[in-house]
């Protein structure tokens, strides 16, 4: 029977002409041609011109098919195109199907995955969903348009490879590797995750580093997957001529907890002896339990001072050890911790490693007596150990009450607190001033204010502009002699504690007096300027001792000027400054600036920061810094940044931490990452030198990493 038109089968008709046997799944097949011929006698078909068969996610097209029913077999010729339910595509001029069309025969086979990864070869015997078989392959994760002839940037040709895709596998048999179809590699096996991996046990790839310090260093990483929430992966390291090291990191993740682990060993060449057995840990876990808590634990330990930062496995120069336990409430806040610091300087010693075990917070927010009055009380303890050869004991808590109203043409306000601290002071340095054993303090506190709104507006522009007084006393004993500050000794003024009852935040600093705040701050939308915002204020004291060791200028009746400005015009440029001035002279005793924009596709920042040397112990000058960092994609694939820290202290300009990174990303392509890291450290510190480094990084898509090879010069 021949029928010499277009016409479509499915369901009923489709079962009856094809068989079950070729129903994968038992669905039925939906079929199109120009002009098909069907012998009744065998139930066998030949259809011709634009043939088009469909099962469920299923199509093969081609020129002409004919399909034998007896040996459920059918044969494609011409233009065959075959997409499979993985969302592959299988091209050829010849291809033979059977077993519910799940098996694919086929010449010259060209494959595409749904990632953009391909496939050719001479021929072929793919099994959908298990093991499939390409002679004389091609294979490349690039994302080219090969059948165009678009060259990939990279690709693998072997006399054969095979796909397991019940495990996830590809294996290469005889494979080069080509780059832009030049050759750069023979191995004469190769295995590689395919396409729906997302992890895989295995080696990784080998690094070398080049120093001039260390010699080569070589290492290899073995990765092993332990179940969907686990893993486990083993770096070991082979440091020339100064010995061996492994690095081993273990990760598990539970539903509301989370571990990650890394644990160093190593027999290496220290500042103190050739091969000393050395270890370290850093560990990270954190966990929500109860009703909202938050709970993080870091361990952080290092049995030798130098040798993870000699050896690139830690940069830090202290290592913080510390369980904390927070939880927030919509009107109260609560906060346990425990930590323990290890100092890696080498003037850092038992005295100057500080323990807090533990510190337990507490705050709640709610209304007061009044209406419109707000409450907040704290309470608080604390013990603290080795902190600069201090050893104590602390308690305190705090009632502060405060309340806006309305008064004339602003707002006033006022603050009423009440703290109160207890200290069983246990040790001391032996050249301090301040007391041991067990004392008490009880601070009244009260401030009136107000405050004055005043709006402006323009055609291009408007204005808040609010002027602010306020008149503060606090009343009790002065203890700052006999305790030692351990929580305000960093202590400056600005614009966040200016107008606060206690400045000085902390609890250990407490100094009894009265004073004036005065402040003006302006928030401006212009038209030009963009989103414009300032603050200055001063205070004056009005009776009381001016704080000992906290500022310079201590015997002044008026603080240093504190001021901040910032501008974030709508295009693509803004600058923030603030800084506080002596108000003796308007001396510069602080200033922090930023610069920031874009220029063209350019990304930059531009900070500066400045300090008197009257903030540090026996310092001989001030403290400068300027950094700058620089970022700018090249090309639509090459992107490059830099940062640069410059020491301008003591009236010199010394070139600091210096980075750089060029990154290519492949392209659209999207196959290979091609990374250039540079990097410039100068501190030194018994066995570490200063270090220039150079890092090569090729990351081929599927096969991982492979080598970045770093040179250094030391």
């Amino acid at each position: 029977m021949s029928l010499p038109l277009r016409f479509l089968v499915v369901l009923i008709l489709g079962m009856v002409t094809f068989g079950t046997g070729a129903l994968a799944n038992e669905e039925p097949i939906a079929f199109e041609a120009d002009d098909v011929t069907v012998n009744q006698e065998d139930g066998s078909m030949f259809a011709v011109g634009n043939v088009v068969l469909r099962q469920g996610e299923m199509e093969l097209r081609a020129d002409e098919v004919t399909y034998n029913r007896q040996n459920d077999k059918a044969i494609a010729r011409g233009n065959v195109v075959m997409i499979t339910p993985d969302g592959a595509t299988h091209r050829a001029p010849l291809m033979t199907l059977d077993t519910q069309f799940t098996h694919i025969v086929a010449e010259t086979l060209r494959t595409q995955y749904a990632d953009g990864s391909f496939f050719t070869a001479r021929e072929a015997d793919t099994q959908i969903g298990d093991v499939s078989v390409f002679s004389a392959s091609r294979f490349s994760p690039c994302n080219c348009d090969f059948e165009n002839g678009e060259t990939p940037i990279w690709d693998l040709r072997a006399s054969s490879s095979t796909h397991y895709a019940k495990t996830q596998t590809v294996v290469h048999r005889n494979v080069r590797m080509h780059v832009l179809n030049v050759p750069v590699g023979y191995l004469p096996y190769l295995a590689h995750p395919d396409w729906t991996v997302r992890r895989r046990s295995g080696f990784l790839a080998p690094s070398f580093v080049f120093s001039s310090n260390k010699g080569v260093t070589a290492s290899m990483p073995y990765y092993q997957v332990i179940d969907d929430t686990r893993d486990i992966e083993f770096t070991p390291y082979k440091f020339q001529s100064r010995g061996t090291g492994l690095k081993t990191r273990f990760r598990q993740l539970w539903d509301k907890s989370e571990l990650d682990a890394t644990i160093y060993n190593a027999n290496v060449n220290t500042y103190k002896k050739n091969r000393e057995n050395v270890a370290a840990i850093n560990a990270q876990f954190t966990s929500v339990i109860g009703d909202g808590w938050q709970v993080a634990a870091n361990l952080r330990r290092a049995s030798q001072d130098t040798f993870a930062r000699r050896y690139g496995f830690m940069d830090d120069t202290k290592l913080k050890s510390e369980v904390v336990a927070e939880r927030i409430k919509s009107d109260r806040y609560y906060r346990v911790e425990a930590s323990d610091v290890q100092g890696l300087n080498k003037a850092d010693t038992a005295e100057r490693e500080p323990t807090i075990l533990p510190r337990m917070y507490y705050e709640k927010i709610q209304e007061g007596f009044r209406p419109n009055q707000q409450m907040r009380t704290e309470i608080s303890a604390m013990q603290l150990d080795n902190d600069e050869g201090y050893d104590l004991a602390r308690w305190s808590s705090l009632a502060e009450f405060s309340e806006d109203f309305l008064a004339g043409p602003g707002i006033a306000n006022y603050k009423i607190g009440l703290s109160g601290t207890y200290y069983t002071l246990h040790k001391k340095p032996t050249e301090a001033t301040t007391r041991t054993g067990d004392l008490g303090q009880v601070n009244p506190a009260v401030s009136v204010g107000w405050r004055v709104p005043i709006a402006v507006s323009g055609d291009v522009r408007s204005a808040i502009i609010e002027p602010q007084i306020q008149l503060v006393h606090v009343s009790g004993p002065d203890r700052t002699k006999d305790v030692p500050n351990r929580d305000a000794a960093d202590y400056r003024l600005d614009e966040a504690n200016l107008f606060l009852l206690n400045r000085y935040q902390g609890k250990d600093y407490v100094l009894p007096g009265s004073r004036a705040d005065i402040g003006l701050s302006a928030v401006s939308e212009d038209a030009i300027l963009g989103d414009v915002s300032g603050f200055i204020g001063i205070s004056r004291r009005l009776s009381g001792k001016p704080s000992a060791a906290l500022t310079p200028q201590q015997d002044n009746t008026y603080s240093e000027y504190v001021a901040s400005v910032s501008v974030d015009p709508d295009g693509p440029y803004f600058a923030n400054w603030s800084g506080r001035m002596s108000s003796h002279d308007f001396t510069l005793n602080e200033s922090k600036t930023k610069l920031g924009g874009n220029i063209s596709k350019a990304n930059f920042t531009i900070e500066h920061n400045q300090l008197t040397k009257a903030y540090f112990t026996n310092s001989t000058s001030d403290r400068e810094e300027l950094s700058a960092t620089f970022a700018v994609p090249l090309t639509d694939s090459w992107n490059f940044g830099a940062s640069q820290i410059w020491d301008l202290s003591n009236k010199q300009t010394v070139r600091d931490k210096t980075t750089a990174s060029l990154v290519w990303t492949g392209g659209p392509q999207d196959c290979l990452t091609f990374t250039v890291d540079y990097s410039r450290d100068p501190n030194k510190d018994r066995d570490i030198a200063r270090n220039d480094e150079v890092k090569f990084t090729l990351n081929f898509k599927y096969l991982g990493a492979i080598a970045p090879d770093t040179f250094q010069k030391n």
